[in-house]
């Protein structure tokens, strides 16, 4: 079956292209509910024959169960950033899931615009790198479910807190320090980002622990 030129297949083309209805074909290519083999086996042909991919939107509304993730980072320029986004995509991959990366490129003004797009495209859930209390106070209001990844900063309840506490650290790491490295004319110091900078709003933590 010939589709015009640069046009996408539809499960209509796939079914018609099988000789089923579209129903059939479209229990076979979710592989849920009866279908003939042979009627299962036709429309796989068709859909691989004309390089058919589901519409993901469609079946989102038809369904109501999204298969993307959202996940925010302060700055896809920052390792940290850069390495969040990635984890998150490879596991969601795993998982049959699509990944929506939103990068503030340290502009965390750009916040709102990038939640509401999450919002819009109806993520299943969102992955949230430290940037402030906001993202997660926001995607509450719509049911989404978060995890804050790095420290605890939404005052609202969110799902999940992957990392540390930052004022334990600052503590640990002045009790390393005082332990195998200062010396009493060599007090320790703490060199840390501006409170809030670069989506950081544990440097201050850090320091009071310290």
């Amino acid at each position: 079956m010939a589709l015009p030129p640069h046009r996408r297949p539809t499960i209509k083309d796939v079914a018609q292209a099988a000789g089923v209805s579209r129903s059939a074909a479209s229990r076979a290519l979710r592989n849920d509910g009866y279908v003939g083999e042979r009627s299962r086996r036709r429309v796989l042909e068709a859909a691989a024959d004309l390089g058919y991919v589901p519409h993901v939107t469609a079946r989102y509304l038809k369904e109501g169960v999204s298969r993307c993730v959202g996940v925010l980072v302060a700055d896809l320029r920052d390792p940290d950033g850069a390495a969040l986004a990635a984890g998150v995509a490879r596991s969601a991959r795993d998982a049959g899931l699509a990944t929506m990366v939103a990068d503030l490129a340290g502009r965390p003004g750009d916040a709102l615009t990038c939640l509401t797009d999450f919002v819009a495209f109806g993520v299943a859930g969102a992955v949230l790198g430290p940037v402030s209390d906001e993202p997660a106070t926001y995607l509450g209001r719509y049911g989404i479910p978060v995890v804050e990844v790095g420290e605890r900063l939404a005052t609202v309840p969110c799902d999940a807190v992957v990392g540390g506490e930052p004022y334990d650290a600052g503590r640990e790491a002045v009790r390393c320090l005082l332990e195998r490295f200062a010396e009493p004319d060599r007090p320790a110091a703490v060199v840390t980002l501006p409170p809030g900078g670069h989506g950081d709003d544990g440097s201050g933590a850090r320091a009071s622990g310290f």
